[in-house]
């Protein structure tokens, strides 16, 4: 992890964040990296929608050195609570991700805590080792309408 010091903070989402998450959502790098493909307009505005009245879903907004730079959210399917977060690539390497999502731990009571993470993103499995997650197994993930096919691991946090 890089030794920057600036501050990281997590908080309730509010309405401009929006607007920040639908950019950073567009970002071909970012999406190559993550295996997902961007949400239109308005899909995006429905997901989040749906996600904000959700009470079974957690989410945070990253924010560093005062600037919102992500989030980071948790969410259940199958019974399964699963944690997963986005970080402004130009914030990429400063070890955000990995004290908003330690942060995030602390504050969701759930577990066990899943995530699931393309085996090619090896920033994203640095974070979630650093945090105690660990690997319990890997399969092919197929293409489909929001995520491209990957080799996918799952990580657990007991």
């Amino acid at each position: 992890m890089s030794d920057y010091t600036g501050s990281v903070e997590l908080r309730a989402v509010v309405p401009d964040d929006l607007e920040i998450f639908f950019r950073q959502q567009q970002d071909p790098e970012s999406n190559d990296l993550a295996k997902v493909f961007p949400r239109s307009r308005s899909y995006f505005d429905a997901h989040w929608k749906q996600s904000l009245c959700d009470p079974s879903i957690i989410v945070r907004t990253i924010v560093f050195d005062g600037i919102v730079v992500g989030r980071v959210t948790s969410f259940t399917i199958d019974d399964t609570t699963l944690v997963g977060y986005w970080i402004d690539r130009v914030c990429w390497g400063k070890g955000i991700a990995t004290r908003a999502l330690d942060a995030f731990v602390n504050l969701v009571e759930a577990r066990p805590l899943h995530a699931l993470v393309a085996t090619s993103n090896f920033g994203s499995v640095k974070v979630l080792e650093r945090c105690g997650f660990v690997k319990i197994g890997e399969k092919e993930s197929p293409e489909d309408e929001r995520y491209a096919a990957c080799i996918e691991a799952e990580y657990i946090l007991k």
